[in-house]
């Protein structure tokens, strides 16, 4: 068995644009400490995967397309610490999907992906109550709430400590 993590991807791993969308790779900013955070639970032999929601696609503020460079580029700047998978919801908040947290829908998917994946022994790193709620729904027991002062690298070090 390979552990798991999920990752949300803004306010956790990029700037969050506050009432705005990250439209394009000119508005990216890697949050300090990611990449170590992800280097560490690499080398710690956890699987990194990225649970996203985003809905500037379904209001036609960027493409499928868009986004996609956009996580491509993300990658190739984590370098060594690149994700494991990246999944994204793409729905409006009103589209009755199963994928936008909190509902657990890509959480789900990532582990019919990976069937190895037992999610009683996961976590979710983010920064809402919805990443939580997502969480929670899945069967993940542990969730880690980002907030100002308690970054990914903090939680990360936390969520290691407790699997040592």
């Amino acid at each position: 068995m390979i552990g798991t993590v999920f990752i949300d991807r803004d306010g956790v791993v990029n700037r969050r644009l506050m009432d705005d969308y990250i439209k394009d790779w000119s508005e990216f900013e890697l949050l300090p400490g990611v990449r170590e955070a992800l280097l560490s639970l690499k080398s710690a032999g956890w699987r990194t995967i990225l649970i996203t929601n985003q809905r500037g696609v379904s209001r036609g503020i960027m493409t499928r397309e868009e986004l996609l460079v956009l996580h491509e580029r993300m990658q190739e700047l984590l370098g060594d610490a690149a994700l494991d998978a990246i999944y994204f919801c793409p729905h409006g908040k009103d589209d009755g999907c199963t994928c936008r947290k909190p509902r657990p829908g890509m959480i789900l998917q990532a582990a019919a992906d990976f069937p190895d994946i037992q999610l009683d022994q996961c976590c979710m790193f983010g920064d809402s109550d919805s990443d939580g709620k997502a969480a929670f729904n899945a069967g993940c027991p542990r969730f880690f709430k980002i907030v100002e002062g308690y970054d990914l690298l903090a939680a990360v070090k936390d969520w290691l400590a407790e699997h040592r």
